[in-house]
């Protein structure tokens, strides 16, 4: 398992599998893969198993993102043959008066 909490509310899926659990704001996500080779898959389900994104790579050093802009049941990279996976969550701003 290679979940890694990282800075600025990004959080990086490392390995097929890993899972982000819980409600989060998510407003996008990024597939990184410098290792990738044509037809590398990327499969990202919410916790009910619903589809959040698929997408295939094209070349080595691939790298996309999907927009997504909504507050999700956990974020689960099912399949992903290659790469990280970056979940860039919405900020957390402290109300000003």
């Amino acid at each position: 398992m290679a979940l890694t909490q990282e800075k600025f509310n990004i959080t990086k899926l490392g390995a097929q599998g890993d899972e982000l659990t819980g409600f989060v704001d998510v407003n996008f996500l990024l597939w990184h893969s410098k290792g990738a080779v044509a037809g590398d898959d990327l499969i990202v389900k919410d916790s009910a198993g619903n589809i959040l994104w698929v997408d295939t790579a094209d070349a080595a050093n691939y790298k996309n993102f999907c927009p997504i802009k909504n507050r999700v049941n956990g974020v689960d990279a099912d399949t992903m043959d290659s790469g990280e996976l970056f979940i860039y969550k919405e900020a957390e701003f402290p109300m000003q008066v």
